[in-house]
């Protein structure tokens, strides 16, 4: 489509150490995930889930990580998609090979599972800081869409994935969680969702749906003049 025209068609990647700072990060985890952290328990979702309408509805119960994974029960997660709108390039980091669920695979910049007692924006921002040292306003996140994906039969988990986008750009200061991101990388938009389209292995992989609304609002979102 013509939005893309004039996106550098090679993949551009730009060395880790670029990225982020070597000090510390004072929120980092001291592991790459809890096997018995407590989930909200959600029901499946409906045929006709619109990602722009719908919200997950509730059990009333909670279980472990380990018991939602397993089992392959409905639980809610966060995704956040850092976008250098100049550039047209999205940040990418690579997950750490401890991780339970798509080791050492690229994805999303930030993400993780809504934990009992937070609520979804809560859960972004403490994300953000645990994995890539970055501390924003709720104000800065822009909601985009809710997914129910599906994975548990592909090495992942059932999740209602609620995405949101961050503005950024390659002199972003991060400092990494190393417990659960081995690296950034920022690439090409187009590059991105080709790959993501496709199933490319390299990359956790995403619905077709996920993929489907993720380009329609980067389009929105790229050629806007109010973000």
């Amino acid at each position: 489509t013509t939005w893309w025209r004039g996106v550098c068609d090679h993949y551009r990647t730009i060395t880790t150490s670029f990225h982020y700072m070597m000090e510390a990060n004072p929120h980092a985890l001291d592991s790459a995930q809890d096997p018995n952290e407590v989930f909200e328990i959600m029901e499946p979702p409906p045929a006709n889930f619109d990602p722009h309408v719908d919200f997950p509805t509730s059990t009333a119960s909670f279980t472990t990580r380990e018991v939602c994974h397993k089992q392959g029960l409905w639980h809610c997660s966060v995704h956040i998609w850092i976008v250098d709108k100049a550039s047209s390039s999205i940040l990418l980091q690579k997950r750490s090979m401890k991780k339970d669920t798509f080791p050492g695979r690229w994805d999303i910049s930030s993400a993780g599972h809504v934990e009992k007692g937070k609520s979804i924006l809560e859960t972004a921002l403490c994300e953000l800081a645990e994995e890539l040292g970055i501390t924003v306003d709720a104000e800065e996140l822009q909601y985009a869409f809710t997914i129910p994906a599906e994975q548990a039969p592909l090495g992942g988990c059932n999740a209602f994935e609620h995405v949101y986008f961050l503005h950024g750009n390659s002199e972003t200061k991060m400092s990494l969680g190393m417990e659960e991101v081995s690296g950034v990388s920022w690439v090409p938009a187009s590059n991105l969702l080709s790959a993501l389209t496709k199933g490319d292995e390299n990359y956790a992989p995403r619905t077709k749906q996920y993929c489907e609304a993720m380009g329609s609002f980067l389009q929105k979102m790229l050629k806007g003049s109010d973000w």
